[in-house]
């Protein structure tokens, strides 16, 4: 029994424990929150799906301007510091949201909260390569993963269940609150001695931006990942915001449904999280991430097609299990191949690769949301992202990344 109850290994290290809490917490809070906002806008709106476009655009573009900005400051200002400030930074928009309810304000305090977790996310990543020890990296990146992808289950299911229930949000914004004063408690018991490299590159956040940029193009393999990272983000930046109608309108199903589907998603990127290290030891390196990315492509037009509900959350399982494979996989490759100088600056453009077209996918709804029906634009999206991923894979950045065997880097872990 004490066996079964025992922590992970990696859970045992006292500084990673308490930022894997605060990070999971927050993101708890953060997707439940997220979810009721989008069906809130939708319900304030009379179901105007192209409010759910602005919503997901503005929330991107500051959460990308956040992302552009946090990985330079991560590399010049103590990690630490950076989580928290970000967490403090945010709950004045929670409690604005309590006196003011607006959908306009809904927005600003959606897209202002954005900003700072785009701060908040590359030093989060890679702090975890400063106090976990190289040996257990994987292990945590998994441990992240999985985690990431029971939120994706459990958070949009409450989400939508408590909208569902009660007659506003303030109870919902009241868990988010929590969960950022206590992610607060917990990274303020962290304890390191920070690696300083501010002195070993660019001398101001934006040449240090550009510098990743260069680092992206003399690394082909990386420069793949965030290509397909753009392709993929396009296409679900489109099938976000029209989630929600494609489940009402064309299945013919609830909101609740909705948070059903989301449900099997992040079951199954809790499946592929936990399979990335075993898999990784048949198909090492960008075999995985290159793999699944073209696997999605299919698996979005399946489902866009498919009827019978059961058989979507079937389909929704296998894709979060395509997603999570691909992204634990492809956190465990720039642990394994990017020197700490360059890595908060990684973590940082793979996150606008996704994020950018994000917001490309939530302006077309909002401007082509209400003259096309939803079917239409859920097809061309589809069809746009299995061009996308198909007619690159003879090119050179591609086979690179099936077939790169990377040198790997040595990093000590600083206590």
């Amino acid at each position: 029994m004490t066996k079964l109850l025992k922590l992970p290994r990696v859970l045992q290290l006292s500084n990673f424990r308490n930022l894997y809490f605060a990070g999971s917490t927050s993101e708890l809070g953060s997707f439940v929150t997220e979810t009721v906002l989008m069906l809130f806008v939708f319900k304030l709106s009379n179901q105007d799906k192209s409010y759910l476009g602005i919503l997901r655009a503005t929330f991107l573009v500051c959460l990308t301007l956040g992302g552009l900005l946090g990985g330079p400051i991560g590399n010049r200002i103590n990690r630490k510091k950076v989580l928290i400030i970000c967490d403090i930074a945010r709950i004045p928009l929670l409690v604005t949201l309590f006196f003011i309810q607006s959908i306009p304000i809904v927005i600003a305090c959606d897209a202002i909260i954005a900003f700072f977790t785009g701060i908040f996310r590359p030093s989060r990543q890679a702090l975890i390569n400063e106090i976990v020890p190289k040996e257990q990296i994987k292990k945590a990146n998994g441990l992240f993963g999985s985690t990431n992808a029971i939120l994706h289950l459990v958070g949009p299911l409450i989400g939508a269940t408590l909208f569902g229930l009660l007659n506003g949000i303030d109870l919902i914004l009241v868990i988010d609150l929590f969960t950022y004063l206590l992610g607060i408690f917990l990274l303020s018991r962290i304890q390191y001695k920070s690696v300083d490299l501010s002195e070993d590159g660019p001398s101001n956040i934006l040449s240090e931006t550009l510098s990743g940029f260069s680092y992206l193009k003399e690394r082909k393999d990386l420069l793949a990942i965030n290509l397909n990272g753009f392709c993929a983000g396009l296409a679900i930046g489109i099938l976000i915001p029209l989630l929600v109608p494609f489940t009402i309108e064309v299945l013919g199903r609830t909101e609740r449904d909705y948070g059903i589907l989301m449900t099997f998603f992040g079951l199954g990127g809790i499946f592929g999280s936990w399979s990335a290290e075993f898999c990784s030891r048949y198909l090492p390196n960008g075999k995985i991430p290159l793999l699944s990315i073209v696997l999605e492509t299919l698996t979005f037009l399946v489902f866009i097609y498919t009827r019978y509900f059961p058989l979507s959350c079937l389909i929704l399982l296998f894709w979060g299990f395509l997603v999570f494979i691909r992204i634990t996989t492809q956190m465990n490759f720039i642990s394994d191949s990017v020197e700490t100088s360059m890595l908060t600056r990684v973590y940082s453009l793979l996150e606008m690769s996704f994020i950018i077209p994000n917001i490309s996918g939530g302006l077309i709804i909002a401007w082509l949301g209400n003259d096309h029906d939803t079917m239409e634009l859920l097809t061309r999206a589809s069809s746009l992202f299995i061009a996308l991923i198909f007619l690159r894979l003879p090119f050179k950045h591609m086979r690179i990344l099936w077939n790169v065997q990377p040198k790997g880097v040595n990093r000590d872990v600083q206590v």
